[in-house]
């Protein structure tokens, strides 16, 4: 039987890790922080704009250009997320090996807009949200599960690739091999993410201040929960 890390250890781990670096583990996470922030301003404000909209001028190729103008512009903006949040998940993820490790936090941000291989990561995103789409189509509860079983993809993406185990691998294998390794850890992932519903709640009440210490904090605790279960599960790498 495997005996995986419990919440409080992963976490203890990660405080271990924060002590004495919590500036590096900030800067790490701050443009993406704020990039999530803006965004979803972004959303709620499009969101408002819609409901202004006047009526008595209604036209339906002006509503497909707002709408197909909106729609463009956030896939653009979130790809852009994409490829800042996993440049930095990325390298939280080398750090949890490496403690001692030395790396610029911001430059890391951008790590993959410099690597021939970004396109692999925006096509993974794709097909993960395809995928995703099409089971919450069925019913809502499959989607979330099949989401949450996704949810390792792109550390093991930056895993094997650092192995160099990807010869004759297509996207989807990621995929797979992600739900693979969360079979039967899925309710373990899923109390884990649950666990900081207190410090969200903090960082509301704090007016967003608060944030900028548990994004990183929380980050780098997913983070560790995969080197946890690729550990406990190394046959299917």
């Amino acid at each position: 039987m495997k005996t995986y890390r419990t919440r409080a250890e992963l976490k203890y781990e990660v405080k271990n890790l924060l002590k004495g670096n919590w500036k590096k583990a900030i800067l790490l996470y701050l443009i993406p922080l704020i990039i999530f922030v803006l965004t979803n301003g972004y959303n709620n404000s499009n969101s408002r704009a819609t409901f202004r909209y006047n009526t008595s001028s209604f036209d339906i190729g002006t509503f497909s250009k707002i709408v197909t103008t909106f729609g463009i512009i956030g896939f653009i903006t979130s790809l852009i997320f994409l490829l800042i949040n996993l440049s930095a998940n990325f390298r939280a993820f080398d750090w949890l090996g490496d403690h001692d490790l030395d790396f610029d936090p911001i430059k890391s941000n951008f790590t993959y807009f410099r690597s021939p291989d970004w396109w692999q990561l925006i096509f993974i995103y794709v097909i993960i949200n395809i995928f995703t789409f099409l089971w919450t189509l069925l019913l809502i509860i499959p989607g979330i599960v099949k989401g949450i079983g996704y949810s390792q993809t792109y550390f093991v993406y930056k895993d094997l690739n650092d192995r160099g185990l990807t010869d004759g691998y297509s996207l989807t294998t990621y995929i797979t091999k992600s739900q693979q390794l969360m079979m039967g850890n899925k309710w373990r992932y899923f109390v884990l993410q649950l666990s900081f519903i207190g410090w969200w709640i903090l960082g509301v009440i704090t007016l967003g201040i608060g944030f900028i210490w548990i994004f990183p904090y929380y980050k780098l605790t997913m983070a560790n929960f995969y080197r946890d279960l690729v550990e406990k599960n190394s046959t299917y790498l």
